[in-house]
């Protein structure tokens, strides 16, 4: 599918004439396309800084230089902001690829940091990552408004019944119907462990997880039983309304990671192609989030599930935060109908044969 993606945005190129006349900029670990060369230049030092800020925020030193720049591809639009990162691990570099679409201001402040941590995760799992704690991780690079707006999302799933339980959450490899409540939770969830240790830990966490089991690994990194305790836990953090400002408090220092220690995950020889694209672009207007209805049917899944007895089904009532959400924008005006004739297209002329 990713592959068939990139094959269609190759067609794109060479039919829009706005990619025609787009400027490039290369930079020392991404070649930049946009509009203007002023925008490509102002992409490519921003992501720059990113990758660098975000390197020593989550491994506690830079990454070496990409053998191959990643390409970037930016299009200003008035439309909701939206990015993508794919990647293809099997290949030696390992290939990305990364474009964003939006306001440029949210462009700058959230998408762009956001897909600079899918990079770095990249970098040090060297294979694909949980959703939750890729898109969650990632979600902490974004500024306060975005934060802000996830944190209470994540409270109204939980009152509405329709977050997933984290012995679901945590084995999931891809997008689950319901896109929001993956990208809220997740992000709480990693917000949470990284102001229980620091970011070293959460990779850490995440890496033993997935290959001892996460029952074992949230004993060994955070002193929690099983991941069960975990979920009480991270669900008591909740009760506390949090301002806008504690959202992003204590989430930036972290002890320097050895790069020795981190572990590339054996390939088999088979193609593994990731993208961090959704199926559905989440929407993150406040009180738009996608209620697509997705029933994802065994037990256990979503809180007020049929549980077995001793075990909380409800997480009802967990205060709002001590802010107000950003105003939704404004919906665009309705087009204007200009009559005009139909117009007939003939056969498409393709040239000569060439053989």
């Amino acid at each position: 599918m990713a592959i068939r993606r990139l094959f269609f945005a190759a067609i794109a190129l060479s039919l829009f004439p706005w990619f025609c006349s787009a400027a490039s900029y290369r930079t020392p670990n991404f070649l930049v396309e946009a509009a203007t060369e002023k925008l490509a230049r102002e992409f490519g030092d921003a992501a720059e800084h990113y990758r660098r800020t975000k390197a020593l925020e989550w491994l506690g030193q830079e990454m070496p230089p990409w053998q191959r720049p990643c390409p970037l591809r930016v299009e200003i639009s008035p439309d909701g902001p939206e990015g993508a990162t794919t990647f293809d691990f099997a290949q030696r570099p390992l290939y990305q690829f990364m474009r964003i679409r939006g306001p440029k201001e949210r462009l700058l402040n959230s998408v762009l940091p956001h897909e600079i941590t899918h990079t770095v995760f990249a970098f040090y799992f060297q294979a694909p990552v949980p959703r939750w704690a890729d898109e969650g991780g990632s979600v902490l690079s974004e500024d306060d408004r975005e934060r802000a707006l996830h944190d209470q999302m994540c409270r109204q799933f939980l009152n509405q019944g329709r977050a997933m339980r984290l012995n679901y959450l945590f084995n999931l490899r891809e997008y689950p119907g319901d896109v929001m409540v993956l990208y809220a939770q997740g992000f709480s969830i990693a917000r949470f462990l990284v102001e229980q240790r620091d970011r070293a830990t959460f990779l850490k966490f995440v890496q033993a997880g997935q290959r001892q089991g996460w029952d074992q690994a949230a004993q060994s990194y955070y002193g929690f039983a099983n991941v069960n305790a975990l979920e009480t836990a991270w669900i008591d953090s909740l009760r506390k309304p949090r301002s806008a400002t504690a959202v992003a408090s204590g989430l930036n220092q972290s002890p320097p990671l050895e790069l020795a220690q981190v572990r590339s995950t054996e390939l088999t020889g088979r193609r593994i192609i990731r993208t961090t694209d959704p199926p559905v672009q989440p929407d993150l207007t406040p009180g738009s989030a996608r209620a697509s209805g997705a029933s994802l049917g065994l037990p256990g899944e979503r809180f007020r599930s049929k549980l077995p007895a001793n075990t909380p089904t409800t997480v009802a009532g967990l205060p709002e935060p001590a802010y107000e959400a950003p105003e939704p924008p404004l919906p665009p005006p309705p087009p204007i109908a200009y009559p005009s004739r139909p117009a007939r297209l003939g056969t498409p002329s393709l040239g000569p044969k060439l053989w």
